[in-house]
C-alpha cells in the first residue's frame, strides 16, 4: 500500500486503510477495502482528509510495517482532546477529562514502546489534520516517541528521581497533548496562530502559555503544568514564559538546563510540527527538516535534543510516492540512517488508480547509485533541500 495526498485520489483505487473524520470523534468515514468513487472523493476532500492509505500490489511489505494500533491510539489523542473541546466549555473540559486524556496518553505510550519501527510516524501525523487539536495531538504523539529515545539523557537530566521514574513520560505526554489549551480562548487569529507567524510577537498571543498554565495546573502534576507554561521557552533565554496582557514579563526568563528537559522536548516538537503544516497545508517531511536546521531558530532548542529529532526523523517516509531524477514515479520502501536522503525505492509503471498501474519487483537502493536521486515528492520540488548523502558504492 501507499500514502496518496487527498488531490491525488481517483475513483477506482482501493482503501488499504480505513479512514477516520479528521476532526469529530469515533466517526468512520470509509471503511478499509472501500472502492473510491469521485462523489466519494469529493466528499474526503470537503471534510478536510489531506492523506488516505491505498492498496496497490507489489508494496505489501510496507502495509506489514504500519501498525494499526499505533495509527488508531494517535487518533485517539486527537478525537479524546476535540471530543471534550467540542462539547464543554474549556476550563471544564480540562477538569472533567483529565482522566481521559492520560488514559489516551498511556495508550499512545504502550504502543509506541511495542511497535519500535516508526519510519512512518510523519506520514501517520497527516492523519490527523492542521488544526488545533491536530497539532496537539501531533505533539503528543511525536513527543512520546522522542522520549522514548532519550531515556539516558532523561535520567541525567532527572538525577534526583529513580531511573524508572525519570524515564517515565507519561507526564511529557500530558504536557504535550495540552501544551496550547491557553488558545482554546482566544479568536480564530490568535488560536490558529503559531510560533513562526508575525502574531507570535503579540502579547496576546504570548498570553496563552499563562492562561493554559492556569486552566491545568490544578488537574494535572506540577511537571506536566510546566510544559504548558513553558513549551516556548527557549535555550538561549529567549523566547516567553509567563507574559501577561499590560504587564511586564517575569524579570528573568529560564534557559538552558533550568527549564524543565519535557518542556525542552516539547518546544522542538511544537516547531516541527508547525513546519510539516505551514499555514495548513501539508510539505515534504524533507523540506520541514530543513528548515528546522536554519539559522532562523539558532539558539531555540536543547541541542541534544534536536540532533535526537533530526536523526529520528527521516526526510523520505516509507508509503510515500517520489519523483526520480530520471523521471520515473516510484514509492519510498527503506530509509536508511547512513544515508537519510537516499533511501531505498520502487519504481511504478503506469499511473496510481490506473488498472495497468504496477510497481517494479526489483528495489532501487538509491545508496548504491550516483545516477539516481529523489527530486520531488508529490509534486514538490525538493532538490534545493537534498544533503550530499555519500553512497556506499560509487555506480
Amino acid at each position: 500500500m501507499l500514502l496518496v495526498g487527498v488531490e491525488s485520489l481517483r475513483p477506482g483505487m482501493t482503501l488499504a486503510r480505513s479512514v477516520l473524520h479528521p476532526d469529530r470523534a469515533d466517526l468512520l468515514l470509509l471503511s478499509e477495502g472501500y472502492v473510491l468513487d469521485a462523489p466519494m472523493v469529493d466528499h474526503l476532500r470537503r471534510h478536510g482528509v489531506t492523506h488516505a492509505w491505498i492498496a496497490f500490489p507489489g508494496l505489501e511489505e510496507i502495509e506489514n510495517r504500519v501498525s494499526e494500533r499505533v495509527s488508531r491510539s494517535h487518533i485517539e489523542l486527537c478525537q479524546v482532546l476535540a471530543r471534550s473541546v467540542d462539547t464543554l466549555e474549556h476550563r471544564v473540559s480540562v477538569k472533567t477529562n483529565v482522566h481521559h486524556y492520560k488514559k489516551a496518553v498511556h495508550h499512545m505510550l504502550a504502543d509506541i514502546v511495542d511497535h519500535p519501527d516508526h519510519d512512518l510516524i510523519v506520514n501517520q501525523l497527516k492523519l490527523c489534520g492542521p488544526r488545533l487539536v491536530g497539532h496537539q495531538a501531533n505533539c503528543a504523539y511525536l513527543a512520546l516517541l522522542v522520549g522514548a529515545h532519550l531515556s539516558g539523557y532523561l535520567r541525567s537530566q532527572r538525577r534526583a528521581l529513580p531511573s524508572d521514574v525519570a524515564e517515565n513520560t507519561g507526564q511529557l505526554g500530558l504536557g504535550a497533548l495540552l501544551h496550547d489549551v491557553g488558545k482554546l480562548a482566544m479568536p480564530d487569529e490568535l488560536r490558529t496562530a503559531s510560533v513562526l507567524d508575525a502574531q507570535a510577537e503579540w502579547p496576546e498571543y504570548r498570553y496563552h502559555c499563562q492562561s493554559g498554565y492556569q486552566e491545568v495546573r490544578d488537574h494535572v502534576s506540577p511537571v506536566s503544568a510546566s510544559i504548558v507554561l513553558h513549551h516556548h521557552q527557549r535555550f538561549d533565554g529567549t523566547g516567553f514564559p509567563a507574559v501577561h496582557k499590560g504587564m511586564t514579563p517575569t524579570p528573568e526568563p529560564l534557559s538552558g538546563e533550568r527549564i524543565h528537559v519535557f518542556a525542552r522536548v516539547v518546544a522542538v516538537i511544537d516547531v516541527l510540527d508547525h513546519l510539516l503544516c505551514p499555514g495548513g497545508r501539508p510539505v515534504p517531511t524533507i523540506i520541514a527538516m530543513a528548515r528546522l536546521r536554519s539559522p532562523r531558530f539558532n539558539g531555540w532548542f536543547d541541542p541534544v535534543i534536536l540532533e535526537t529529532v533530526l536523526k529520528l526523523i527521516p526526510p523520505f517516509m516509507v508509503g510515500q510516492m517520489v519523483t526520480l531524477s530520471d523521471g520515473q514515479q516510484a514509492v519510498v520502501t527503506a530509509t536508511h540512517p547512513d544515508a537519510p536522503t537516499r533511501p531505498t525505492v520502487k519504481p511504478l509503471t503506469g499511473t496510481v488508480g490506473d488498472r495497468d498501474a504496477r510497481v517494479a519487483a526489483r528495489p532501487i537502493d538509491l545508496r548504491m547509485t550516483r545516477r539516481l536521486q529523489i527530486v520531488a515528492v508529490e509534486g514538490t520540488d525538493i532538490r534545493r533541500y537534498l544533503t550530499e548523502d555519500a553512497p556506499t558504492v560509487a555506480a
